[in-house]
């Protein structure tokens, strides 16, 4: 009925919006066009978790980042590459280990509310618009500041060092009247390495090396759930990638914690 109802809502307001743009054709009806638009926007708004699709993008380790109070000051850390050092590939040529370990990571750090986060991941891109400026391409007033740039105390960066994802399997390995018998999982594991350097003196005064696996319940004949209803066909491939980047936000997010949790900062106190 709700499904019926939002469908409804959205029909209505894509109608809404075409009377609003039909111009002079519906002039004389403009003023009960516009409030009742204005009343299918508020209904809109009213139902936006039902009509919201995705979900927050979590993990267990996000609860301690959320628990952790937000300091009044705060350093200011530049994020650079977390690279993939694996080596693994899919028979595509493809990464297997996902390339978005540094977003990750700027993610973590931001849900931590520890730290000033810059970005360096994306600088050639932050570049380009100071350099429009630069080169009076913007209109008077408009575009960024020169010379306002935030500096880091510390630099974050490091690497996916390890990788593995294997069907294990266990049990007795003797089956009489559905008693007993041999039972098999999926195992994914990565590991990361994470490390923070001192950005006026270069030295190293943080790393972590992170391993951790998720153990996926066999759901199907070849289909594997991790972590309730994150499900993969193992024997195919599909999914695996999914996998790995679950563990590995979770590493991220655990480092994180472990960061904001550490000696390094006693000295900024």
């Amino acid at each position: 009925m709700r499904e019926i109802i939002n469908n409804k809502i959205i029909i209505l307001a894509v109608l809404g919006l075409f009377l609003l743009g039909s111009g002079t054709v519906f002039a004389e009806n403009i003023s009960d066009s516009d409030s009742e638009l204005e009343a299918m926007k508020e209904e809109i708004l009213k139902n936006s978790d039902d009509i919201i699709s995705s979900s927050i993008n979590v993990t267990t380790a996000t609860q301690l980042l959320a628990a952790l109070p937000e300091p009044e000051e705060k350093p200011g850390i530049a994020v650079y590459h977390i690279i993939d050092k694996t080596g693994q590939h899919t028979n595509q040529g493809s990464s297997v280990v996902s390339q978005g370990a540094s977003d990750m990571m700027i993610t973590a750090l931001m849900r931590s509310r520890q730290f000033k986060v810059i970005d360096r991941v994306n600088f050639n891109d932050f570049m380009n618009e100071q350099n429009l400026q630069t080169n009076n391409r913007f209109k008077s007033g408009a575009g960024p500041e020169i010379g306002e740039l935030s500096g880091a105390d510390y630099i974050i960066d490091g690497a996916v060092t390890e990788y593995q994802v294997d069907k294990e399997t266990g049990g007795l390995g003797l089956n009489i009247a559905g008693i007993g018998g041999n039972e098999q999982r999926a195992v994914a594991k990565t590991a990361v390495d994470i490390r923070l350097t001192d950005t006026t003196s270069g030295e190293v005064v943080w790393s972590k090396s992170l391993k951790g696996d998720i153990k996926g319940e066999k759901v199907g004949i070849q289909a594997f759930s991790f972590l309730g209803d994150n499900i993969v066909e193992f024997e195919t491939g599909s999914g695996k990638q999914e996998v790995i980047n679950l563990v590995l936000r979770t590493l991220i997010e655990e480092a994180v914690f472990m960061l904001s949790e550490s000696e390094v900062w006693d000295e900024d106190k």
